[in-house]
């Protein structure tokens, strides 16, 4: 099969792909990767770095090719995943106008396109599920020229990594497993030792971190936050730009920011009235585009569901903590000046402060809505019926109340207000169905772990997996 690869940096990791797809008689006929790994490109195989693609510049050897720029007919048939584009465009381009994008876009469009007609790939291979710019055009084009792909999705659960041939519809397997379980009984300890670590913890009082979580609350609070200053504060000392950090940093400290404007609409929670609780999504992340669907517009969502609650009920609404971690609290393109009092303004919406405690807010709410957050996968486990706006790892487990418009979400509170549970049983059976189908592998790893060592450990499975699956669409 000839390999259109999209996947990984580190040079052992490339390594060892590389050898496993050529021993199974796969030729890579183009490279998306890191630069440190360059050296391993295939003979015949451009090279693309990943950073590169990013800014929409050419493979190594291609920059002097003619390309066609992108017609209307190819624009037009790609009109479904542009309004995705462009919002997937704030991780790179923050600052970009909408003309700006949409002519990076096209730009990229019609490279892409090329690659695709020039070096006419079997399979498109991603070690992820395709999130940046140019990846996303890449899925959208393979599928519509009929071009196979395989992609990967960490579940974060025990260690179990999911394979999908299109992200967009999720596991076939999965879903199949799954029916054949729904009569069929399954208890704790017919789950896999992680499995059943994973559900005795959950189900014990209160809600456990996950471990990502953990492990950015460590980098950002406390000692882990004074040690990540005094580490930056060093490097940038001995790269001689210490002053101009100090400067900005003194700047930003007098200047309005997000917290500014999230206090001047936060409101203490009043436990005595019923309320859908609503927690934002980190921006820019996959998990909220592409996976968010639409709704990666969090304003979009939280009107949706204010506009369904029955009377006397309030939308609760809490930012993610990392997003003020990890992107800082200055303004953005997803974060934009007005963007908390748009969303306090939307009628009985109540923002609560950034620090109450999400299990405490999840336990009390009358149900808990989520594009793809991890608070619905945890209601789930608590018996909660959650709403879902968008297309997470567990989508298809039984209990969940998928919503694309005011009428599902309406139905959806009515339903759980009459009642409605997330079935232990149904849960155990989904685990259940879950580990038979999945990769028993983490992918992605946290600061905390020798990540050398979970690569070693780790990725020997998850290209076992892809290499069967490639062998399967070749027979």
């Amino acid at each position: 099969m000839k390999i259109l690869l999209m996947w990984g940096e580190k040079e052992s990791e490339m390594r060892t792909i590389f050898d496993a797809l050529h021993k199974d008689g796969h030729d890579i006929v183009y490279w998306v990767g890191g630069n440190e790994s360059e050296h391993l490109t295939p003979p015949g195989a451009p090279f693309h770095d990943f950073f590169g693609a990013w800014a929409a510049q050419r493979a190594r050897g291609l920059e002097n090719e003619y390309i066609e720029p992108a017609s209307r007919n190819l624009i037009d048939s790609m009109a479904p995943i542009e309004s995705h584009i462009l919002t997937m465009m704030n991780k790179r381009y923050n600052t970009a106008g909408v003309d700006e994008r949409k002519h990076v876009y096209f730009t990229m469009l019609a490279y892409w396109n090329y690659v695709i007609e020039r070096y006419k790939p079997d399979c498109v291979v991603y070690g992820v599920i395709p999130h940046s710019n140019f990846g996303n055009i890449v899925d959208e084009l393979a599928k519509k020229k009929g071009i196979k792909r395989i992609c990967l999705d960490d579940t974060w659960v025990g260690t179990h990594t999911l394979i999908y041939h299109d992200f967009w519809k999720g596991s076939d397997e999965l879903r199949d497993e799954i029916k054949k379980l729904e009569h069929k009984k399954v208890s704790v300890e017919d789950l896999c030792e992680g499995f059943q670590d994973y559900w005795r913890e959950q189900m014990g009082t209160g809600g456990v971190e996950p471990v990502y979580a953990t492990e950015q609350r460590k980098m950002f609070e406390g000692w882990g936050g004074s040690f990540r200053w005094i580490r930056i504060i060093t490097r940038t000392y001995r790269s001689g730009s210490f002053l101009r950090l100090a400067t900005g940093y003194i700047r930003r400290l007098f200047a309005r920011d997000l917290s500014h404007e999230y206090a001047e609409v936060v409101k203490k929670p009043d436990w005595n009235v019923p309320y859908v609780y609503f927690p934002l999504s980190q921006q820019p992340e996959r998990t909220s585009s592409p996976q968010g669907l639409v709704y990666a517009d969090l304003l979009l969502a939280a009107e949706t569901l204010a506009a369904a609650l029955p009377k006397g009920w309030e939308l609760w609404v809490k930012e993610h903590p990392t997003q003020w971690w990890l992107r800082t609290k200055r303004f953005s393109s997803v974060r934009y000046p007005g963007y908390y009092h748009r969303l306090a303004n939307i009628p009985n919406v109540r923002v609560v402060p950034i620090h109450t405690d999400t299990f405490a807010l999840s336990e009390k709410a009358g149900a808990v809505a989520v594009t793809t957050g991890t608070a619905g996968w945890e209601a789930l486990l608590k018996g909660k019926c959650p709403l879902m706006f968008g297309i997470p790892w567990w989508r298809d487990c039984p209990g969940v109340y998928p919503v694309h418009d005011v009428a599902s979400c309406r139905k959806a509170i009515e339903e759980i207000q009459n009642g409605a549970k997330a079935d232990k049983d149904d849960m155990l059976r989904f685990l259940f169905a879950v580990d038979k189908v999945s990769i028993h592998a983490h992918f992605e790893t946290t600061p905390s772990w020798k990540e050398n060592d979970v690569h070693d450990r780790n990725l020997p499975g998850i290209i076992d997996r892809v290499c069967s699956e490639l062998r399967k669409m070749e027979a």
